[in-house]
């Protein structure tokens, strides 16, 4: 019942957003004839920008601490009752888009019915993956705190949390992360949310094709949605993912800018490039190539001032307040860089700066990243051969569509397959990271290639039509025509029926061969949860370590607990319990200060429980440090002789309850202390 709710808060947000981006269309549009190439274009490409709005309205309301139910509530119901005709104009194009693909598949066109089911399926699997708690620390450390911490205060504080760092950086999609936790307070809401702006980029791409776009998002699907690279992370709440959407998203707009030069096009750019930089720093890229691909058209009067002043008020509209914001209070826009991080040591920031300017794995380490030189144009091209075309099947058939629209439509593709190479150059002579942080480049790649096959069928339909007359052409067009009259649907039927077998026979093979997953996108084990074999509990107790224990933790309400093994314990307990901590763990930082001070830790920590872990034991004392694991060893074996067993997982976790009672002893001067502070 959760993901209903969630799901019912996020279409709810996506409502509000294509009403706002209907009115600012048609007001944009205004003397432009048509002001929209037709409904369901301007249904599939609004879902971005629409969020994008409601992010930038969400942004201003925090910055006044008005970001609560009750403000946001009544906003948006003046709003939908002042333009309930975009309101129900939203509707009657969902109707027509119904319409349209039931006339089409009656017509013996099976493309309708097979993109219906994909993007449905694509997004209950989604649903369904989303309620698997994300394995990444930064998600429970950053993310969700941060969208939480936002709810809390109806708005922004300085730092959000406690991290000088994390709680100053950009936070727009933080932002869009609080508006479904303003209704549903649970951290699912992040992330479907998340699964909606990645969903929304699917159906924008689509609408970029003026022609058989059904079919196209099944191209979109497989170039895209049935990879490994970018589907797993759809409903995970961390920023990569949507904010490379929003990136794409900006320069597919401008590639629509420069197709039909209509003014709502090249605001949606703005809107989505505010949202891409009001997200991460690095997305200021985008603002320069972006703006050198406008420099022709700026240059040729196309672009007017008046307009280019409302781009610029929609992109700082969205962006604007995380720098300007960092410029008032810590006196440097784009903190912790280049200009001065009050509140972080040098230290600190030279340990992070060197991290982010290597290879995170020290095997990549050794490949040169100045371009400047032979060796590194030799590493660059290896690495994008070694990373992102070698036996994957998906982006050579990228490549070759690519290749093909820049031999057919070279003028119209050039800016896409331009900035694709610029923004993988960039990447890799700045931010040799790690794969993620090409994200956006790769993303782009795919879009760059969906683009080129919808050129590349433009332009064999205009090679058909300007070679009617001709005999071949006229016999292929009455056999083609026959065919749909005498077999119409039983073609529809064998195109359905042969898309079934081939998308769902790994299914169906994985029933009764259960050896492997089906699919490479999904994680060992989903799978069995998906089909029914298993329950999600199950599996997130087999899967994840610590999960049946802390599991058991919170529902029990136990406290103190003492876990010092696992250095994100508070970030997962809550993350396996809705997101919220009650304070059940002791922090995983607290030791005792002295050799023999085990019994004062216990009483002044107030100790009833406590968590031992009998495997990987090297490995743990390695992680958090030989002295510490020494000091957690004694403490435990101080407890273990007078303590009951609870509770054991199959990582060898074991949850014990500590019956004994403490001697008392002279307090320690930690104890002293505290009973002075609190006089």
């Amino acid at each position: 019942m959760t993901v209903v709710a969630v799901w019912l808060v996020v279409i709810a947000i996506v409502l509000f957003g294509l009403t706002l981006h209907r009115a600012l269309v048609f007001w944009l549009n205004r003397g432009v004839h048509p002001p929209v190439r037709d409904g369901t274009d301007l249904l599939l490409s609004g879902v971005l920008p629409g969020i994008a709005l409601v992010g930038g309205l969400a942004t201003a309301l925090g910055a006044i601490h008005l970001l609560r139910i009750e403000v946001v509530l009544l906003l948006a119901a003046i709003f939908m009752i002042w333009r309930r005709n975009d309101v129900l104009a939203i509707f009657i194009d969902l109707r027509n888009l119904a319409v349209m693909g039931e006339q089409a598949t009656a017509k013996g066109n099976p493309f309708p019915l097979l993109a219906s089911v994909a993007f449905i399926g694509l997004a209950c699997v989604i649903s369904v993956t989303a309620l698997f708690p994300a394995g990444s620390a930064d998600v429970w450390a950053f993310q969700i705190p941060l969208a939480q911490s936002i709810v809390s205060h109806g708005g922004f504080v300085t730092p959000q949390i406690d991290s000088n760092f994390y709680g100053n950086i950009p936070l727009f999609f933080n932002v869009l992360f609080a508006c479904p936790l303003l209704f549903v307070d649970h951290w699912l809401g992040s992330g479907l949310l998340n699964a909606a702006i990645f969903l929304g980029f699917l159906l924008l791409l689509t609408s970029c094709a003026h022609r058989w776009r059904a079919a196209g998002l099944l191209l979109v699907f497989f170039l895209i949605a049935f990879q490994p690279f970018f589907t797993p992370g759809a409903a995970v709440p961390l920023t990569d993912l949507p904010r490379s959407c929003f990136s794409v998203a900006a320069v597919l707009y401008l590639w629509r800018y420069l197709e039909t030069f209509r003014p709502s096009e090249i605001v949606s750019c703005a809107l989505l490039l505010g949202g891409a930089v009001g997200g991460k720093y690095t997305e200021l890229q985008m603002v320069g190539l972006i703006g050198l691909a406008l420099l022709p058209s700026i240059y040729q009067g196309k672009l007017s001032f008046s307009l280019f002043m409302t781009c610029l008020a929609a992109f700082l509209g969205l962006a604007g307040y995380w720098y300007t914001k960092n410029l008032v209070l810590l006196g440097n826009p784009i903190y912790p860089f280049i200009f001065g991080h009050p509140g972080l040591s040098d230290e600190w920031m030279a340990d992070y700066t060197l991290e982010l300017g290597r290879a995170f794995d020290p095997v990549n380490r050794g490949f040169t990243t100045d371009l400047t030189t032979r060796q590194g144009w030799h590493d660059f091209f290896f690495i994008l051969h070694h990373w992102f075309l070698d036996h994957r099947r998906y982006a050579i058939v990228a490549l070759i569509l690519i290749i093909g629209a820049l031999i057919t439509s070279f003028r119209r593709i050039i800016v896409l397959v331009a900035t694709t190479a610029a923004m993988f150059i960039i990447w890799y002579a700045v931010m040799f990271n790690h794969i993620r942080w090409a994200t956006p480049a790769y993303l782009l790649y795919f879009s760059t290639a969906y683009i080129s096959a919808s050129l590349i069928a433009e332009k064999i339909a205009a090679s058909r039509a300007a070679h009617s007359g001709g005999f071949l052409f006229e016999t292929s067009a009455r056999l083609r025509a026959a065919r749909r009259a005498i077999t119409g649907h039983l073609f529809t039927f064998g195109v359905v029926l042969v898309a079934f077998v081939i998308f769902s026979l790994p299914a169906a093979k994985f029933i009764y061969r259960p050896r492997g997953q089906p699919y490479s996108w999904m994680e060992q084990g989903v799978m069995d949860v998906l089909v029914g074999r298993q329950k999600l509990d199950d599996f997130l107790g087999a899967q994840r370590e610590g999960y049946i224990v802390y599991r058991y933790i919170a529902a029990n309400d136990l406290r103190t607990v003492f876990q010092p093994f696992d250095t994100g314990s508070t970030l997962y307990a809550a993350a396996y319990t809705g997101g919220r901590d009650q304070g059940w763990l002791l922090p995983p930082y607290v030791f005792p200060e002295t050799e023999g001070d085990a019994n004062a830790f216990i009483r002044r920590n107030n100790i009833h429980y406590f968590i031992r872990v009998t495997e990987k034991r090297e490995l743990l004392a390695d992680r958090i440090g030989a002295a510490k694991f020494a000091s957690a060893e004694k403490i435990i074996s101080r407890m273990l002789p007078e303590s009951t067993l609870l509770l054991k997982d199959g990582f060898g976790w074991e949850l014990y309850r500590f019956d004994g009672i403490l001697p008392a002893t002279s307090p320690s001067p930690q104890d002293a202390l505290d009973r002075h502070l609190a006089r």
